[in-house]
């Protein structure tokens, strides 16, 4: 090759890595309101290894060593005309997606749409199937009507219960952005992190102690959301503009099926004692939510989301998941079940319902 092939050669090269350059995708900018309690930090992680630009909104207060390479805007969204939400008006600022988790009023979140308007590409609400009305039916899909609402909208502070605070922020982000809101419909959300103490993953735990274990011999289904699978679900969703509702959770399973997998993943030898629910309430003792009131109650329909592209964990990863954040915050693993507040029993409670149990089947 003589210099000036070598010298052509050199500038096809140069214009094709700079067409290559060109031709790479842009880095999604993604607002994540909230970020740092329960669910946000799991859906902040999994951005963060998809490669997208996180911004959090949030008041600085929960969590606030969390993410400290992000970029973090401060503000309230709980204030009367909205100038908690000042940090978001940024004239030049656009984020491909916004993901709400907002369980307050829905005077909030219908404040951060309206500003949000023109600054966002699609609107993503994490919701509850607790906005169905009625749970009558097995397999609820999305088409199902949705909780009656009141004629007079939310004021910031509201005295609503939590499903038709739901149900109300899903109306006012329909009446906003009709045409780039996203529902997910979530079914009692696990993972490596609790809300609070109490809420630590019972089953799990009690089974990988072993021992004695009493459970309810006649509820049949369950079902549950695994926050990391609805992660990638929401990001999944953004990408390939999916909008409208998804009720978004395992299928339904088999509890016993279920407690049997705890088992084997746990190499227990735990000793279950299935007693009737009947017996337990008897006693006072609630366990789990009674299946058959209503009947819908652990059999939600997720075909819609599975078709879109829900790819839900194995049990078992969720299942390693919850262990290991049970672990770190109990390094000792001695939690004490039993607090009145949960489904949950002390050790000491058990032993005397089983031994009222078979002092029953004795006769």
């Amino acid at each position: 090759m003589d210099r000036r092939d070598f010298i052509k050669a050199s500038c096809a090269l140069s214009l094709l890595a700079s067409s290559s350059l060109l031709a790479l995708p842009k880095t999604k900018k993604i607002l994540v309101l909230g970020g740092t309690g329960f669910f946000g930090p799991i859906l902040v992680e999994e951005l963060l290894k998809q490669g997208y630009s996180v911004t959090l909104f949030n008041r600085g207060k929960t969590n606030p060593h969390l993410f400290p390479k992000l970029e973090k805007l401060r503000g309230d969204r709980e204030t009367a005309d909205g100038s908690g939400l000042a940090a978001l008006k940024h004239d030049n600022r656009h984020w491909d997606w916004v993901v709400d988790t907002w369980q307050g009023s829905s005077k909030a979140v219908a404040d951060t749409a309206q500003l949000l308007s023109d600054k966002v590409d699609q609107y993503q609400y994490v919701s509850t199937i607790s906005v169905y009305d009625k749970w009558d039916n097995i397999g609820i899909a999305e088409s199902e009507p949705l909780n009656p609402l009141p004629s007079e909208k939310e004021a910031i502070i509201t005295d609503n219960r939590y499903a038709i605070r739901k149900t109300f922020a899903e109306k006012a982000l329909m009446e906003i952005l009709p045409e780039r809101s996203t529902f997910f419909r979530s079914h009692g959300m696990r993972g490596a992190r609790t809300t609070n103490p109490i809420h630590e993953p019972y089953w799990q735990v009690k089974i990988q102690r072993g021992g004695d274990l009493v459970l309810p011999a006649d509820t049949t289904y369950y079902q549950i959301t695994d926050m990391v699978s609805l992660s990638r679900f929401m990001t999944h969703c953004s990408n390939t503009s999916k909008l409208g509702a998804y009720n978004v959770c395992y299928p339904p399973f088999l509890f016993r099926d279920y407690i049997q997998s705890i088992v084997e993943a746990t190499n227990s030898k735990v000793r279950l004692h299935y007693i009737p629910q009947s017996f337990l309430r008897a006693n006072n003792v609630k366990l789990i939510y009674d299946h058959n009131k209503p009947p819908g109650r652990y059999r939600f329909d997720v075909s819609k989301a599975l078709e879109a592209g829900l790819k839900n964990r194995p049990f078992e990863a969720l299942l390693e998941d919850q262990l290991r954040g049970y672990h770190e915050r109990n390094p000792k693993g001695d939690f004490v079940f039993g607090h009145p507040d949960t489904k949950t029993m002390s050790s000491e409670r058990e032993q005397e319902i089983i031994r009222l149990w078979q002092r029953e089947q004795k006769g």
